[in-house]
């Protein structure tokens, strides 16, 4: 075998098995227009539960942000790829592990749970779970008001229902429109990049799909609003990671 085969081989063994393995992210944000400081959220993003692998990787994901008890649980759209039978039959699996905690959950829909096809099967799918999906809706709880903006590729997205303030987080699936966003909105949480997924050494990305070109991953306070990204959990294309494995998050938010 040359070199250059084994090195290929190497690359893809690397890189399947850290698929496997989610990383629990936990950060400490510093922002403006924030005083509920030390409020914890835990963010699960993109599962793509198209796969076997993929179910395992977001229970453990769902599992790990339930063991660090955060004051709430939000997901970030994308569900799965493709409405086939089993895929929203996995969506079901994967979901039913939020009823393990009581810890409040809310979430948005993405891209691709549109894309999908059979919108009202995949709804079904989701909705199945304890956890309230937000389609440009705002809860309140705790002194924290939680804006769920829909899918912005689809266009299903208002803007103009948002409205800044202090401890506000907007739960927006493609991070690039955050420029759409009214200014003064402490935080939004994004997803859709998967951090570009297939990466160089450092995690630069090759590659990110359309709504996450300007932000790709981690945090971005000079955003119009501060921004994070996550990586998300799953994948699309090749079930396959490099140097950008599966992201499971927890934030502990503070004034600046």
């Amino acid at each position: 075998m040359s070199w250059g085969a084994a090195g290929a081989l190497g690359t893809f063994a690397y890189g399947d098995e850290t698929s496997k393995q989610v990383i629990l992210e936990r950060r400490t944000l510093s922002l403006p227009n924030w005083t509920a400081n030390g409020f914890r959220v835990g963010l699960i993003t993109d599962i793509h539960a198209d796969s076997d692998e993929a179910v395992e990787r977001g229970i453990q994901g769902i599992r790990r942000v339930i063991a660090e008890k955060p004051d709430v649980i939000l997901f970030g759209g994308d569900y799965l790829t493709s409405a086939a039978p089993q895929n929203l039959r996995n969506v079901r699996k994967v979901l039913e592990v939020v009823a393990e905690t009581t810890i409040p959950s809310f979430g948005i829909y993405g891209n691709h749970d549109y894309w999908a096809g059979y919108f009202n099967f995949v709804s079904e799918a989701v909705s199945s779970s304890t956890m309230k999906v937000l389609r440009n809706e705002t809860v309140e709880f705790h002194g924290v008001r939680i804006i769920g903006v829909d899918d912005a590729l689809v266009k299903k997205h208002r803007p103009d229902l948002v409205r800044g303030g202090s401890n506000t987080i907007a739960l927006f699936h493609e991070p690039d429109f955050v420029d759409e966003m009214p200014k003064g909105i402490s935080l939004q949480l994004s997803g859709h990049s998967h951090g570009g997924q297939i990466c160089l050494p450092g995690g630069v990305a090759i590659h990110s799909p359309r709504g996450a070109r300007r932000y790709v991953a981690g945090f971005y306070p000079d955003a119009l609003n501060p921004l994070y990204v996550s990586r998300g959990i799953g994948t699309t294309g090749p079930n396959w990671r490099l140097f950008c494995p599966p992201e499971a998050t927890i934030l502990t938010l503070n004034g600046s």
